[in-house]
């Protein structure tokens, strides 16, 4: 199998443990050096938004609106999970989740989608569909997200999706 084949195999297996909600209990710079890699990164964050929102119109659901407090969250988990500070998953949720709920009041309900792999946004949004739970999270009753993406020194990108109902 080559190689290709066998990272998305493995980022599928991943993603359908790595998807995380719950109800919560009560300018990030980016890691690459040079302005192109930060824009093609913003870039790669505004293409996953719109292909969720693209999703979730085909569902009939509302559009999900992009938050900076709660894409500075999502961008410092992707950060840190390419710089191997956190390991690839969900290590902090309840934390993250923590602060943006200090900052924006009223936050009923949460839930977070990661990934890595060389992919663009459409075909990251097309392997969180195919597992149940990130599908869940996507077409989940939620009005605001934040989306992060970093790339690490070889060159693999991790990517976050947080989710949050206000």
């Amino acid at each position: 199998m080559p190689a290709s084949k066998i990272l998305l195999a493995t980022l599928f297996a991943w993603m359908s443990i790595c998807s995380c909600n719950t109800k919560p209990v009560t300018t990030v710079k980016r890691t690459e050096g040079g302005r192109s890699a930060t824009a093609s990164l913003a870039s790669m964050e505004n293409s996953i938004l719109n292909e969720v929102n693209r999703h979730r119109s085909s569902r009939r659901l509302p559009p999900l609106h992009s938050n900076s407090i709660i894409e500075t969250e999502a961008s410092i988990h992707s950060q840190r999970m390419a710089s191997k500070q956190v390991g690839f998953g969900h290590g902090g949720y309840e934390t993250r989740v923590s602060r943006i709920s200090k900052r924006i009041s009223g936050i009923k309900a949460s839930a977070e989608n990661v990934a890595y792999g060389q992919m663009n946004a459409r075909e990251v949004v097309q392997g969180w569909l195919k597992s149940p739970p990130h599908r869940k999270n996507i077409e989940g009753k939620y009005n605001l997200t934040g989306i992060g993406v970093s790339r690490n020194s070889k060159g693999v990108i991790y990517y976050t999706q947080l989710f949050m109902l206000k």
